[in-house]
């Protein structure tokens, strides 16, 4: 029985039906839209978390007060916060950082600024590869006076690589002024959200609020797994409640916690890549079940004749869900192909280009993933399959006398 289910299944095939073809046609279309958009979103994801990461790093650890006065809240510098932090789980090194509140004053205009002090030792390999003109900030040996703009803040202000800038700070409703020098420019990340940030010496930082050397802002900590941000700063808030003796003024904010609009923003893309996922699944089922009815329709009288000889309807059905499979495998396989083949041109040559000041990025990103891709599959092929498979019940309606009737 189990030969001629195989020999029927293999006389039937999909080149002699064009629905089979147009069924063929859509699970692979409907796959390769699902594995681009997926591998796009996943892209995004990635490129964004670790700009943001970059920029203002995994977790930040400071008073919670100094999001808005950095100046007048500081916190101490110590050994044993130091080993607290670097103790915790999922911590794979942590930044001391001073931060001010300024304007910056060039030739052609003034604008507000975040003044980021830091070590020489702190991690700004994606501000040095983004660097347009001049160098980055000389933090070893002697203090210098020196700042690094973004490109936005140097063009609003007037100012260039070598060019003389003022930075004024306003202390008790009066003007401080401070003079540095721009030593590079860096092409800005993530639009207004890091624009407005000038980088500079940790320690120019802490002499403008005069501050004691043990005097920062707070930790920028890198993680080892930055997807678990909030978690670990949740971890770490609960150690310093009761792990910590110094300082009460003290809490850490994950990334996702401090920019939520932009990780906000990227949860909307998780109920975009769904709604793809549904609308195409809905395709692929409809024109396969389609290609299938169809397919029974046209074999009534070999349906008849199987059930005159004694077949039961499970076993007829199975003949028509494993032609169902036959399409449904044919075409995972010819989609995936056609999404790999896009995915690696546009990961490799960056064809598909994007406005930067409003997607943070200058190309599609790319993000494949054998894990992902291969659970989509499956699922995909066996939600097909499952559904055909219940419409194959109308084999049960087919009487054996009027099957035998019908040319």
């Amino acid at each position: 029985m189990n030969s001629l289910i195989r020999h029927i299944a293999q006389r039937d095939t999909s080149s002699r039906n064009m629905m089979v073809r147009i069924a063929t046609a859509a699970v692979a279309v409907s796959i390769a839209v699902v594995v681009i958009s997926l591998a796009v979103i996943f892209g995004f994801k990635e490129q964004i978390s670790s700009l943001v990461a970059g920029v203002a790093a995994d977790v930040t650890i400071s008073s919670p007060y100094s999001h808005r006065q950095p100046e007048s809240h500081p916190i101490t510098d110590n050994e044993e916060l130091r080993k607290l932090i670097t103790s915790t789980e999922n911590i794979a090194s942590i930044e001391p950082y001073a931060l001010r509140n300024a304007i910056v004053r060039g030739e052609s205009g003034a604008e507000g600024v975040m003044l980021k002090g830091v070590e020489s030792a702190a991690d700004l390999s994606l501000i040095e590869s983004r660097l347009e003109s001049g160098a980055m900030p000389q933090m070893d040996g002697a203090r210098r006076k020196e700042v690094l703009l973004s490109e936005d803040l140097a063009r609003k202000i007037g100012a260039k690589s070598g060019s003389r800038i003022e930075i004024v700070l306003i202390e008790n409703d009066s003007p401080r002024r401070e003079v540095f020098k721009v030593c590079g420019i860096y092409r800005s990340v993530l639009g207004n959200v890091a624009s407005s940030l000038a980088i500079t010496d940790i320690r120019n930082v802490q002499k403008i609020n005069r501050w004691e050397q043990s005097q920062i802002t707070g930790y920028a900590c890198r993680l080892d797994a930055p997807e678990l941000s909030i978690a670990t700063a949740d971890n770490i808030n609960t150690r310093l409640i009761y792990d910590y003796q110094g300082e009460e003024n003290i809490a850490a904010v994950s990334a996702e916690e401090l920019h939520a609009d932009i990780f906000g923003w990227l949860e909307t893309h998780d109920v975009n890549a769904t709604v793809i996922l549904v609308i195409m699944l809905v395709v692929a089922i409809f024109n396969v079940v389609t290609a299938l009815l169809i397919l029974v329709l046209e074999r009534t009288r070999m349906v008849g004749t199987l059930k005159s000889m004694g077949m039961a309807n499970k076993a007829i059905r199975r003949i028509f869900t494993h032609h169902a499979a036959r399409i449904t495998l044919r075409g995972v396989v010819i989609g995936n192909a056609i999404a790999f083949v896009l995915l690696v041109v546009q990961q490799q040559f960056h064809i598909v280009k994007l406005d930067e000041s409003g997607y943070f990025l200058s190309e599609v990103p790319v993000a494949l993933g054998a894990g992902w891709m291969v659970a989509v599959n499956i699922l995909f092929a066996t939600i097909i399959v499952a559904v055909t498979h219940i419409a194959t019940s109308i084999v049960g309606r087919i009487k054996v006398a009027e099957a035998l009737k019908y040319e």
